[in-house]
């Protein structure tokens, strides 16, 4: 049995919730329907949350995992005050913007995270993509930039 503490999994945006929802408890990316169904759910209803988390816990997929959530019996999802998870438990974490060094580390230490270090993953994961992004959409904008000055 994998004991998941709770609280953990309250924090973040709504995209992140469901996401962490679904790595830390599931041990899989969410598919698209369960991805759309649990954000509705919980999307500017953070109260819905902990509900959520013990559903997809105590669900045929979940108890399969062998998971259970632990709650901290003085914290409500109300009282969880935002708190940024811990550094990722993987020595030499690379910096945001590794994106190959940062899905080896990931794949390296998926299946012995802990809930708090895969969250910090997933956020670490979401850094690096949108750096990357924005990279590729300067050098897009500078290519477009110099075709539009040969039409010239």
């Amino acid at each position: 049995m994998r004991e998941v503490n709770g609280t953990d999994l309250l924090n973040g945006s709504d995209h992140e919730f469901v996401v962490n929802l679904y790595t830390v408890l599931l041990n899989r990316w969410p598919d698209e329907d369960g991805y759309r169904h649990h954000l509705q759910r919980v999307e500017n209803r953070p109260e819905a949350r902990r509900q959520l988390v013990d559903e997809v816990a105590g669900s045929p997929e979940g108890r399969n995992l062998g998971v259970a959530v632990m709650w901290p019996e003085d914290v409500t999802p109300a009282e969880a005050a935002p708190t940024p998870p811990p550094p990722m438990a993987m020595p030499g974490a690379a910096a945001p913007g590794d994106l190959a060094v940062t899905l080896a580390q990931l794949r390296e230490g998926l299946a012995t995270m802990e809930a708090a270090a895969l969250v910090e993953a997933q956020r670490l994961l979401a850094e690096t993509l949108s750096i990357v992004a924005a990279h590729q959409a300067r050098q897009l904008e500078a290519r477009i930039a110099r075709l539009e000055g040969r039409l010239d």
